[in-house]
């Protein structure tokens, strides 16, 4: 199984399924040239640890719209969501323009168990 899983738009409102260990990346688009950036609103630090996020500047061409990744390190067994808002930073009380989440379940992995059952 791959160490990193990579979901993205197409992914919005689904359940997604990791093991320990293994990193979620969360890409999105952003338009930076407009004010508008993507910010993390929920996510449960005891599941899954935020282990930073980065822009792409090479995907970025003038007034279109950049890659934003987030990595986060499932750290437990458990069930978490991250929820993304898309807005201009200094525009809060218009609400976001857009909302991104996903559900994640974190299970143990096959040597886990077999561990924990000898």
């Amino acid at each position: 199984m791959s160490e990193i899983v990579e979901v993205g738009e197409q992914q919005n409102g689904r359940l997604i399924e990791m093991n320990l260990q293994q990193t979620l990346r969360v890409i999105l688009p952003e338009v930076r040239t407009a004010g508008f950036r993507w910010s993390l609103r929920t996510s449960a630090e005891r599941i899954l640890s935020s282990e930073g996020d980065d822009l792409d500047s090479s995907s970025e061409k003038t007034g279109g719209a950049a890659q934003h990744h987030w990595d986060f390190r499932a750290e437990a067994v458990g069930t978490t969501e991250l929820v993304f808002e898309y807005g201009r930073p200094w525009a809060r009380a218009a609400g976001a323009a857009r909302t991104f989440s996903v559900s994640v379940r974190v299970s143990g992995n096959s040597q886990d168990a077999a561990q924990q059952s000898a």
